[in-house]
């Protein structure tokens, strides 16, 4: 499936709306692609990656935007999330190591287990962007 442009969804920085961030990234990981499998572990990165925002760049608020855009290529999904907090350096993300038994933390090394290309960005004027990039094989496909 190849889109004509992205398709973008802007949701508060409110936890109530994950299941529904979640069902689209569902349906548009199938749609442009992805079986069952990978389809999940990409809605589990995009739902890691928005519970970071509202905790690390709205501080827990519900007031903050965040934006999602989802570009299908022929054989790629690219997955932006954009906050627009007050930014941090990407070089201080880091995952807890996995020896630390207690619950949190693990959210960077899901999202690094279900992409192929990650990338952080910081934007002029505050906040980040997170680039994903899965790409979709021929197996996928067929």
């Amino acid at each position: 499936m190849q889109l004509s442009g992205p398709v973008i969804l802007d949701v508060p920085s409110d936890p109530a709306v994950m299941s529904a961030v979640r069902g689209f990234t569902d349906k548009i990981s199938r749609a442009a692609g992805l079986g069952a499998e990978e389809t999940d572990k990409l809605v589990l990165a995009v739902d890691e990656a928005c519970t970071n925002v509202i905790r690390h760049a709205y501080g827990n608020r519900p007031d903050g935007r965040i934006r999602i855009s989802f570009t299908a290529k022929e054989d790629r999904l690219e997955i932006a999330i954009r906050d627009f907090g007050p930014g941090a350096d990407p070089a201080t993300f880091r995952g807890r190591d996995f020896s630390e038994v207690r619950p949190g933390g693990l959210g960077m090394h899901f999202i690094k287990s279900a992409v192929d290309v990650m990338e952080y960005q910081s934007q002029p004027g505050g906040g980040m962007v997170l680039k994903m990039v899965k790409f979709i094989s021929e197996q996928e496909t067929s």
